[in-house]
Parts: structure tokens; sequence; C-alpha cells
């Protein structure tokens, strides 16, 4: 059956179906004849020459194969096209994965894009990339953040499709699409100490460019390169046993990938877990052994007075800042109207010396009038 864009079927000599591939790809094998259309719908492979067996499997091959990228953070900038501050940075980490995935090194770089403070969406990009058209493609990364506990962040990636690597980027004149990475809009494949694998498919247009990029606002997120989903095939699960309960996801710039003063840091969900020793992370086969944390137990059930008094001086000060905004907003209001006055003032002032000039200047003329009269 077709898949993907992939509607010519592809037969052997005797007219057994091997695969199917794309109109433009069936052209092209035609074209070097390496096959020949039996329909519009349908081409055989070519059986001249020694080489059939192999061209053959090479063929299913090609039509097997999946086209990954990754991202290199090296090749990433701030979209010049979106005006505005862009929060980003670029640093090295001990790799996650280092010692578990045999690929992975010991280092990996990052890119780190957005912050928790309210500046406005940052966006990034690496640029325009030359794909072929017509082809199914994979981009892959390793995701840690991207979420806040208000529940109010931008976390996405976008893939633009464009015929010019030099066209105007403005959305109601391109082809592009949106992927939201939070809230688990879109599940990932793996889960490893607050890193998240997703593996987001994507099929090229008739356009001869594409662009990737992120948007963060309200809560940063960062991204390292990844490989093929077999690469992570005997990687273990390792989600967060608190992800129910917490408001946002594990990020990097908390030293324990929460804030240690919220009601959902760690010490406080292993206090509320009432376990002796903290919870035991549930392991394959573990959910009816004795002394595991039950992660099913409802949030009201594990509140306990703390922790409804760390959640209201939460509140209290984000009262605290939101008063502390209006005041600053005050304080500028009130700079503005000092400002208008002083201007005002100038400018009654410039007004009246053009008054006095004006009529020392009628005078004047005055003056000369009558004294030609005179004469």
């Amino acid at each position: 059956m077709e898949k993907n864009g992939q509607t010519v079927r592809v037969v052997d000599e005797q007219g057994t179906v091997i695969g199917y591939t794309y109109p433009k790809r069936a052209k092209g094998l035609v074209k070097s004849c390496r096959a020949a259309f039996v329909t519009d719908q349908e081409i055989r492979l070519c059986t001249k020459g020694p080489t059939y067996e192999y061209m053959e499997d090479n063929e299913m091959d090609e039509l097997k194969k999946t086209n990954y990228i990754t991202i290199n953070p090296r090749e990433w900038f701030p979209c010049p096209d979106i005006k505005g501050t862009h929060v980003w940075d670029r640093f090295a980490i001990s790799h996650p994965l280092a010692g578990v995935a045999a690929s992975a090194p010991s280092m990996a770089e990052v890119l780190s894009v957005g912050t928790f403070d309210w500046k406005g969406p940052s966006h990034m990009t690496n640029g325009c990339l030359q794909l072929e058209q017509g082809q199914e493609y994979h981009l892959v990364f390793w995701l840690n953040g991207g979420e806040n506990d208000r529940s109010d962040e931008t976390c996405m990636l976008q893939i633009f499709s464009v015929a010019d690597e030099n066209s105007d980027f403005a959305m109601e004149y391109v082809d592009y699409m949106n992927y939201r990475l939070n809230r688990n809009y879109i599940k990932p494949l793996k889960k490893y100490r607050g890193w998240e694998y997703y593996d987001i498919p994507f099929t090229t247009s008739e356009a001869t460019y594409v662009q990737f990029r992120f948007v963060a606002e309200k809560a940063p997120m960062a991204i390292i390169a990844a490989e093929g989903p077999e690469a992570y095939a005997d990687l273990a699960d390792m989600p967060d046993p608190f992800e129910d309960r917490r408001p946002q996801r594990h990020n990097i710039f908390f030293q324990d990938g929460w804030p240690t003063d919220k009601w959902y840091s760690t010490a406080n969900l292993t206090h509320a877990a009432s376990i002796p020793n903290g919870p035991t992370p549930p392991q394959p086969g573990d959910s009816n052994r004795p002394g595991v944390l039950n992660l099913e137990m409802p949030l009201s059930m594990s509140m306990d007075s703390d922790q409804w008094e760390d959640r209201l001086d939460d509140f209290e000060d984000r009262m605290d800042d939101f008063e502390d905004q209006a005041d600053t907003f005050e304080e500028q209001m009130e700079a503005f109207g000092e400002q208008m006055e002083n201007r005002m003032e100038a400018f009654s002032s410039r007004m009246e010396e053009l008054g006095r000039r004006m009529e020392a200047m009628a005078t004047e003329i005055e003056k000369r009038v009558n004294s030609m009269l005179g004469q």
C-alpha cells in the first residue's frame, strides 16, 4: 500500500510487488533504464545486464532507507527576519547518555533557547537546507526543559518550505507547520533522566528549501544532537517518577532539575510520599513490590500543611511581583508625564519667543513704510 506520497508500485520481473516509491523517483529510474513503466502507477525493475539482482537489492535498500537529520548547535543563530531580543546560548555539558548508549560521546554541545523571564519569544534557525523534493525525512534530537509551572510557555519547532533560500519568511506567504514540544502534544520516543528523545517525520513538498526553527518563550529549552531510533533501541526509559504531579518538566537550568523552593521539588514530593528512605525509582517489574512508591496516589492526598504553606508563599511572591510591576509602570507613567510637561513648557517658551520676534518684525516694517512715505 502507498505510504507518505509513495504512490508508484514497484514490481519485479514476475510481477511481485516489492515496494512503493515516489513518482519523481520512478521517472528517474525509467530515465536511467533501471526500470520500465507498466502503468502510470506501476514500474517494473529491468533485468538487463548481470547486475540485476544487485540493482534490485540496492533499489529496495533505497526505498527502505530513512533520512535522518539532527541538529548541530554551532550552525544555529537568531532568526534575522524576527525583530526582538532573542535569548540563546551554546555550551557543553556531560552527555546525559555517556556510558549508557554505546555511540554517545562523553560531552554534548547544547543549544539553549529562551528564558524564564518575560522577554518575548526567542527564535533560532539553522538557515535553509536544500532537500530532495517529495521525500520523507526525520528530524531527531534530545530535548530538555521548555515548560514552566504556569503552563503558559511556548516550546515549539517550526518547519518551513520555500522555493528560494532568500524568500520572504512572512508566515502568510510560505508553507510551514508548527510542532508543539510541550505538554505532551507530541509523545517522545524515549525519556531518560530529564531528557526526551523526539523523532519528527515530515515530507518535503515541491519547494526546494527547508528551514527549521525552534521557538521558546517563558521557559528555556535545551537541545542536543541525536541519532536514529535504532541507536537507542536498548536504552531503557527512565522518566521522572513524579511527572504526573509536577507542573513542569525537568530543566537543566536548576541543579536538581526543579526549583528547590517550590512545592513540587523532589525533596518536598519525597517527604509527602511518607517513605522513610525516600521514594524508590520505578524499575521494570517493580509495580507490585512492597515499599515502592505508588505513583497513582492523587495529588490532594500527598499535600501536607507545609506544602500548602509553600504554595501560598509562592502565590504571595507572584502577587509581590505583580505589585512591583504595577509600581514600575506607575513610575514610568509619572516620568512620561513629567517629560511631556517639560516639553510642553519648552514648546510654549518657543512660541512666545516666536511671537515677540514676529511683533518686532511688524514694528520694523511699519517704521520702514512710514519712512518711505515721509520721503
